[in-house]
Formats: C-alpha cells, structure tokens, sequence
C-alpha cells in the first residue's frame, strides 16, 4: 500500500501550477511530424525545456516582456522566434523546422525510457524508421527479414518461424513491444521476434550490447517495436491495405492473401488509433519446386492481429495512454515433415547434406495448428514539471501472456505437442530530473524500479509438464546520469541492480529422445526449491557531439541475464534442483565507434568487444544424452560498418553495411585453451547492399541485395563406428546471396500500388541456421524460391 500512496502524492504533485505566465506550443518537421526531444531555450533567462512524445512543450513563471526563443533539433535548422510574454496569460507558439541534412534527422529514442537524440548516445543504435518499413513492407510480412537487412550485428533470418541463432553480436537479445518484453526468458523459445504485425509498427529501436537499464534477456541488447498512433487533428482518417502472394517456382495451392485496416483520429483531448488485419498464406516451395520443411514453417498459416492505442490529456502536464494488442500466428500445413540427413564422407569434413522438405504422407496428420499469441496491455501516465519543474515522472503498468504451441514430434515417448506458457505483470515508475548546474553543463537523471512478476512452464498439449511451472519475482531499481558539456560531450553512466527470487515447483522430467534413435531418457523426480540471482551492473559511456562530421564515442556496459533455465530443467538428471548449478550469466561489453555526416553521405563503423562467465548458447552431451547450459566462458568480438548516400533530394538512394562477428570460449582454468562457438551463438558475416530510384513522383523502384559468407571452424569427429560426424551446431556453413526488388506507383494522392519479386533469380539455398544446425536433422529446410507480393494500400 505504500508505493500506491506515494503514487498518489505523485499525481497530486503533479497537478499544482507554480506561475501564471505560461508559453507553450508544439514542434513538427517538415512532413507535420512531431519533433519529440527538440530544444525549447531563452537564452536571456538561461531556461528552457524539451518537446515529449507529441512534439509539445510548457515552460511556466516567465517574467512579463518580449524574449527570444531558440529552438532547435539536431539535424535541422535552429530557429529563433520573439515571444511576448503577458502576466497572467498564456503564450503559443507553434513551429515547423526544417531540415538542414536530411542525413542527419536524428531520431529520438524512446527505448531509453526518456527522449535523447540518436548522435547524442554513447552507444551503438540501428532505427528502422515508418519510411523504410513502409518500403520493405511491400515485399514481406515477415519482420525477421526486415530486422535481418536493416540491422548490422544482427544473424540472418532463419526462412522459419523460430529466430533460434538468430542473436544480436552473438548474444541473446530481449524483444519488447512499446516497452513490454515478449521474450520468454524463462524458457526462452526463440519465437519473440515475430509478436506483432509490422503494419502496426511506427518505428523499431535497436541498442546494441548489454544495457544496464533494461534486466534480464537482454545481454547482447534489445528490440523494441514502437506501434503507431495518433499524429493528425482531424476526427478520423484511416488506411486500407490489401495483397496477394505467391511462389513463383511453383504456383499450385502457393497463393495467399491478406488485408489490413487502421483508423485514426482526435476527439477534443483524446487520440486514437486502432487496427486489425488478418493474412493466409499458401504452400511455399524451394527453387526446384519442392515443398519447404513444414517444421517451424511459414506456409498454410493464418495471422490476426489488433492494435488499439488510446491517449488522453489530462492537463497541460499530465498524460493519460493506454495500449492493447494481440498477434497470433497458427500453422496448419498439409504437409509431413522427411528431415534432413547429413552424411560426413572422410576425416577432411567432405559432406553431402540431403535438406529436410515436406511431403504429403498417407498417414494420419498428428500435428495440430501451431504458432505463436502475444497478448498486450499497458496503461501509461506521465506528469511533467513537477518538483520545480525539473521533474518528469511517468509511470506504466502492464501485463504480457503468450502461448506458443510447437510442432508436432517424435522425441517425446508416444509422440507430442510441447507448448510454451509464459504470464507477465509489471510495474515501472520512472523519473526524470533535468539540472542546470551552469550555462555549459547540463545534466539529466534518469532513475526508477522496474518490478516483474513472471509465471513460465511448458508441457505438451496432452497435460504432461515437459518445463515445472516457474515463477520468478524481479526488483531492480536503477539510476542513470546524462551529462552534456559545452554542447561538445555527451557522458552517460548509470547503475541497476537486479534481485530475482525464482520458485522452481517439484517436477518429474519427461521422457526424451532428442536424436529420435529410440534412447529415451528415464525420468527423475526433482525436487524444487527458491533459487536466487541478485547483481549489480554498471555502465559508462563518453561520445564527442560537436563536429558533425565525426562523432566519436566509447562505451562499457554491464548485462545480466538470466540463463534458458527451462530448456537445463527439463532435462534435469539430479534429484535436487540445486543441484543442477544453474547460474546466471554476466556479460562486459566494449565498444568504440564513429558516426560521419557530409552533405550526402552518412557513415558509420563500430567495433566491440565481450566477454561472458558462461556461455549463451546450450550444448548437447552425448554421454547424458541431454542439452546442458554451457559452462565456459566466451569472448566474442566483431565490427560493422554502414554508408548511405541521398542525392537529387532522395530521388536516387544506395547505401551497404557489412557484419563480421567471431566468438571462442574456453575452459575456466585455462583461459589460453581457446576454440570456436557454434552456430546458434556466432553468425556468418553479411554483406546487404540497396538502390532506390525515384525517376518521377508517382513511382520508385528498389533493389536489395543480401549475402551472407561461409563460416567454417570445426573438423568432423569420429562417429564412434569408424565413420565420420560433425557435432551439434558445428556444420559448416556455404555462404549464398539474394536479390530482391519491389516497385511502387501512386496512382493517386490516396491509391498506391505495390509489386515485389523476393528471391529474383531463384537462387537455391539453405539459410546459415539449416546447415550448422544440420546434426539435429529437423532444422534444415531449403531457403523459399522466387515469390512475389502484389499489394494496395487506399488512404481516406
């Protein structure tokens, strides 16, 4: 009851007026966007303000008289406007900045809890703004190969619904939706990319490396979907989108469809958006006609999602906003799985890999509908000025419940269905204290608790408890300081400390055979217990801020996480749980890096640097015939690096970005015994390359390029019968490349039409995860042939 009194006092606070001349307005670009984080400063007073979310801003008690306002945005020209301020009255002011580089429209990031701009932050960002979405949109629903081309450091997609090795720098990454983690940590089943439709998607905020500010799942950093909302003044307006897909290397039953519809508006002090769509998609087929491995697949699936965002003022200070969404994905393919077979020929690692596909079986089809359901709802509230005016406080409660059913399979005795449950409630207050200390240092802290209740186990959809129930209790409150200095440095370093308590209920392990070669393993009674994980975490980062033309910065954070304890529990071969040694896992992250801005080109390259006590990935012992956490440590490095050209005023657009990432780990007494990570941990590098060519107003073509390189570290091992093997996630990896293109006419001020080719030239492949997951046979389906997307969108 405390902390809902101190909530009260907060709100009560928040609502008292401390002057009587006011100056408020709003920010917006050039296209009538809100300008969050632009600069709202009287020189002569030495005070000042920011714009929110909505572009608005309030500054109170300014003496009677004519003043000079700067208001400013990095990116754009700084504009200077005089204001006459009368007692007891109410000044507006209201402004549109233009940009002076478009190349260096910096984008403010919500992930970070309070607006900042992007070139500000001492650490490594990638944004996926609505514009390019839009762009990649017309050619897939699929936002793993979105984020897969858009963001450096991160795996290729895996051409499935699963993003298993699909990590971030080579680590594990948190996935969230407006804030609200959808990962499933506890037992994590590497399906979270896909929670939501990316029509509803504004923007996606990607921070690199571990983070102090965010908890647990997030050591190699963090995805955050931010959903559309609200942005005009008339009472409703709304989107219409309809398409058609199918596989161009084979048509038969390939067609599918979708159709998507959003409306927007503002009712005096209330915004809204709301949507929903719904999508089927057909067979899909490989570049010689054969149908893709079912298993984890994309094909005969139906997809519904809603969105409804809802925000209303308060008062001038407060904001009132509340978010609910649903997305679920259900696979009912006609299709049985024939995996895939990988025979190693001699000691040298010569090897024919026989991809998995889909057949269609005369047997009866135990496999029910699978796929993933994210449930979403948060409700928000934010003050500003409060204590002095110095103060933002905003606050959010939320509650998250997904329900991912998997594929039918044969590794449990008699056959089954696992199914991962996963309830989530939360509460983040959060402050945000802005202080003057002198005319060339001003600093900002960022301070607050983040309180999680998650509830996770996974059993199989006959009853039998395959992962005990888990509920684990987070607290961790954290503080972070941002100071900047002479316009020219920008410092951040910050603290978290997270203390989980993790009740494990007693369990009986299923079961299970994971090489489906009839050596089941026996069952064990566990006994459970309270299980504890506390540490603290740091941060600091330093970036120069003042010449455009090269903005350096250095960067050391501290991550902690909570291990795939789901996947070591069910597996479990002690009778105690704590016995089973599971430890949370502490990751260091070094990173340095510039950003470079000309009057056309953007560049950027990054280079870090981490280090882990354990390892991220599970490995598979042969003796024990189970998966185990890893227990060696590793160090992974890598860069990447990106340039994007924008002339004739972004009629002609090309840019490239280039990956490379390495891991080894080694024993923990003997740091110098070094060897290779597999696949799931470290990725291929990848090479993506674009143009976009505007030849007149009405229509704009693009053509993208991706190619990922050939990884390959590890030798074969003998099989134990005078043959040959590569062990788990150790095949080798043959790099492959692909084209796709897409072109859109506006038709009309509201019609545009869309057509896109994805896999132009039909190139046969088999994504990096189906061959360095090879060995497990039932992760190898070939890459999609040559499909295209037809798609109308009609505003009103």
């Amino acid at each position: 009851m405390n902390k809902v009194y101190v909530l009260i006092v907060l709100i009560v606070l928040s609502t008292v007026s401390f002057g009587q001349n006011f100056l408020k307005g709003t920010v917006i670009d050039e296209n009538n966007l809100a300008l969050p984080g632009s600069s709202i400063w009287l020189p002569d007073l030495k005070i000042g303000t920011s714009t929110d979310f909505e572009g608005s801003f309030i500054i109170k008690d300014i003496p009677e008289g004519i003043w000079t306002i700067k208001i400013s945005m990095l990116g754009y020209n700084t504009l200077s406007k005089e204001v006459t301020i009368v007692n007891n009255q109410t000044s507006q002011l209201n402004v549109q900045l233009q940009p002076n580089n478009e190349l260096l429209n910096e984008v403010v990031i919500s992930a970070s809890r309070n607006p900042e701009k992007l070139s500000e932050i001492p650490a490594s960002i990638s944004i996926i703004n609505s514009k390019t979405l839009k762009n990649h949109i017309q050619s897939t629903s699929n936002i793993n190969e979105i984020l897969e081309f858009n963001i450096p450091g991160l795996a290729p997609s895996t051409g499935t619904s699963s993003n298993w090795g699909q990590t971030l720098r080579g680590r594990n990454l948190l996935v969230m939706v407006d804030g609200i983690p959808q990962s499933t940590t506890l037992r994590n089943g590497k399906v979270g990319m896909k929670s939501i439709n990316p029509n509803d998607i504004d923007r996606v905020e990607v921070i690199k490396g571990a983070t102090s500010i965010y908890g647990n799942g997030g050591d190699g950093g963090f995805i955050n979907y931010i959903t559309k909302k609200n942005r005009t003044e008339s009472k409703i307006e709304g989107t219409t989108q309809t398409w058609g897909t199918s596989n161009l290397s084979k048509t038969k039953d390939a067609q599918g469809f979708g159709i998507y519809q959003s409306l927007k508006g503002k009712l005096n002090k209330l915004s809204y958006y709301v949507s929903g769509s719904y999508e089927k998609t057909g067979n899909k087929y490989d570049a010689e006609g054969k149908p893709l491995l079912p298993t984890y697949g994309l094909d005969n699936a139906e997809i519904v999602s809603a969105l409804s965002k809802i925000d209303y003022r308060l008062s001038q200070t407060q904001d009132l906003s509340f978010v609910a969404s649903h997305y679920q994905s259900r696979q009912d393919s006609p299709f049985s799985p024939v995996n895939a077979d990988i025979d190693v020929l001699n000691e040298k690692g010569d090897y024919i890999l026989n991809h998995g596909y889909g057949e269609i079986s005369e047997t009866p089809d135990l496999n029910k509908p699978n796929g993933p359901t994210n449930t979403n709802l948060r409700l928000s509230y934010q003050a500003r000025d409060i204590f002095n005016e110095s103060t933002t406080f905003g606050t959010d409660v939320y509650y998250q419940k997904s329900k991912n059913i998997f594929f039918y399979s044969d590794k449990f005795e008699n056959g089954g269905q696992s199914v991962i449950n996963s309830e989530k409630y939360g509460f983040r207050p959060n402050f945000k204290t802005s202080l003057h200390i002198s005319k060339e240092i001003k600093t900002d802290l960022t301070y607050g608790l983040d309180i999680l209740k998650d509830k996770t186990n996974q059993g199989l959809l006959d009853g039998r408890l395959w992962v005990p129930n888990l509920n684990m209790i987070s607290l961790a409150p954290y503080f972070q300081t941002n100071i900047k200095i002479k316009d020219a440095w920008s410092i951040k370093t910050g603290v978290r400390y997270d203390k989980m308590n993790l009740k494990v209920e007693d369990y009986t392990t299923l079961p299970y055979d994971p090489k489906s070669n009839g050596n089941f393993s026996d069952p064990v009674n566990v006994k459970g217990d309270n299980l504890k994980f506390n540490n603290t975490s740091f941060n600091f980062g330093i970036r120069y801020i003042e010449n455009n033309k090269f903005i350096p910065f250095v960067n050391y954070s501290q991550g902690f996480s909570l291990p795939d304890l789901g996947a070591t529990l069910r597996g479990a071969s002690a009778t105690n749980v704590n016995d089973i040694n599971l430890k949370a896992i502490v990751t260091n992250n070094y990173e340095f890096g510039f950003l470079s801005t000309f009057d056309h080109v953007k560049a950027e390259a990054v280079g870090y640097y981490s280090t882990s006590n354990y390892g991220t990935g599970v490995n598979f012992n042969d003796e024990t015939n189970r998966f185990e956490l890893s227990p060696l440590p590793q160090k992974i490095f890598g860069a990447e690096f990106s340039l994007d050209f924008k002339y004739l005023n972004e009629l002609l657009l090309f840019g490239a970005s280039y990956t490379y990432v390495e891991g080894l780990k080694h024993p923990k007494d003997n740091k110098n015994d070094l060897s290779y990570i597999g696949g799931d941990v470290i990725a291929p590098s990848k090479f993506t390359a674009y143009i976009t060519v505007t030849p007149c107003h009405k229509l704009t073509t693009t053509l993208r390029m991706i190619h990922i390189g050939d990884r390959k570290r590890f030798k074969p091992v003998s099989d134990g019968n005078g043959g040959w093997k590569y062990n788990y996630l150790e095949a080798p990896v043959n790099g492959y490349t692909l084209l796709n293109f897409s072109s859109s006419f506006q038709a009309k001020e509201n019609l545009s039409i869309s057509l896109s080719i994805n896999n132009l030239l039909n190139e046969f492949y088999l994504p990096a995860r189906a061959q360095w997951a090879a060995p497990l046979r039932s992760q190898s389906p070939a890459g999609e042939g040559a499909n295209t997307k037809l798609s109308v969108s009609y505003t009103f």
